[in-house]
């Protein structure tokens, strides 16, 4: 018997050879393509890891620079807070230095203020007043308020709003705790504020009777202090006394108008805390108004501030005179208006301006100023409305 492959037997060994090659090829692919795949896996997860860790690190950066914005926020804020009250309570206590040596705290007065403050926070539970400084900044809508003061500028103010169809915030007081004399016992006054309600262009808020400096009026435990200084209560301003101080100015313009005074309120010199605000919560006014206010400054303009100069003490206590830094002309305030309008991101919309009805300043008088900037807000398309327009979730 022959031992050569028979051709049938070659054929079939060929078969088996070639076949052979191509699982060693598939082999050798399939180890490639498994290199691969671990290669790729492997890059992916050292990819992913260095993504990750990246990502990590910017969150922590992230973290520390709003860490650092907060923090100079809270400071911004902090600040604001401090310089919330107005230029004229400012001055009173500049003014009371002068009492300082002579105003040590009296003991009756002491024991009164801590049981009234004590009294307050108890009262208090469960009531939270607002301290609202702008209204909707989504529209281009500025509430033009006045605190009534004197009330010898009424009329302009009045002509104003005939003139130029604007609507405007009035707060009344009698600025004197008095019940013979103040703003409540001139006639002009009365007759004008009469007229402005019938024309449903002007709302109006309570400013308090007396005009007491509130916060200081909470807490003075000086004696000679509130004896001498008139912004000051005589005794000790509490709950009740805080409730008639409004009742009575709501009576007033009940009587002249037939109509309710608005729950809006604004203590003067925006003398506050939080006690005081939760105080009037407790009676029925949650809403206090201040104004507002950007990195460029407040909007509580300065008409009530009439010296244009101060004498200041220079080099051996020689006296000179000096520009009043609080003082500013017509022309500085529209200026200033100006700048606080093109500095804030939402520019003047819902912006609360305060001014007064009277005052001090009997030359170059800031209310004349208000035809050049109505014009000029207007045609810029902002709209004068009442502080409830300003403050709700609808262009009016």
């Amino acid at each position: 018997m022959s031992l050569d492959p028979t051709k049938e037997e070659k054929e079939i060994q060929d078969i088996v050879h070639e076949l052979s090659k191509d699982i060693e090829k598939d082999r050798d692919f399939a180890k490639k393509v498994q290199k691969v795949l671990i290669l790729g896996l492997a890059g992916a997860l050292i990819a992913g890891l260095i993504t990750l860790v990246s990502y990590l690190l910017y969150l922590n950066f992230s973290v520390s620079r709003l860490e650092t914005e907060v923090k100079e926020k809270d400071k911004s804020l902090q600040e604001m807070e401090q310089s919330l009250s107005s230029l004229m309570y400012q001055e009173q206590l500049r003014e009371e230095l002068s009492l300082a040596e002579d105003s040590e705290a009296d003991s009756y007065f002491k024991k009164q203020v801590e049981d009234n403050i004590n009294y307050l926070k108890e009262a208090t539970v469960g009531y939270k007043g607002r301290n609202i400084l702008r209204g909707n900044e989504s529209y281009p809508e500025i509430a033009l308020t006045f605190d009534l003061a004197t009330g010898e500028e009424l009329p302009t103010l009045l002509q104003y709003i005939k003139n130029y169809n604007i609507k405007v915030t009035v707060f009344l007081s009698n600025e004197r705790p008095s019940d013979v004399s103040g703003s409540f016992f001139i006639r002009q006054n009365l007759d004008i504020i009469k007229k402005m309600a019938k024309t449903d262009q002007v709302e109006f808020g309570n400013h308090t009777w007396s005009h007491f400096n509130y916060f200081r009026s909470v807490t003075e435990t000086s004696q000679r202090k509130r004896t001498v200084l008139e912004y000051l209560s005589k005794q000790v301003l509490d709950l009740p006394r805080m409730a008639e101080e409004l009742k009575r100015v709501e009576d007033i313009y009940s009587a002249l108008t037939k109509r309710e005074l608005t729950k809006y309120y604004r203590l003067p010199y925006g003398a506050i805390n939080q006690l005081i605000l939760d105080s009037h919560a407790a009676v029925g006014y949650t809403d206090h108004i201040m104004w507002s206010r950007n990195t460029k400054g407040s909007l509580d303009l300065p008409d009530y501030i009439h010296r244009p100069f101060l004498y200041k003490l220079g080099k051996g206590g020689k006296k000179e005179v000096v520009k009043n830094p609080h003082y500013k002309t017509s022309r500085e305030t529209l200026d200033y208006l100006d700048r606080w309008e093109s500095s804030d991101p939402h520019g003047m919309n819902g912006a609360i301006i305060l001014m007064h009805l009277g005052g001090p300043r009997k030359f170059d008088k800031l209310i004349y100023i208000l035809p050049e900037f109505i014009e000029k807000m207007t045609q810029k398309g902002y709209r004068f409305v009442t502080l409830s327009e300003v403050l709700n979730d609808t262009k009016d």
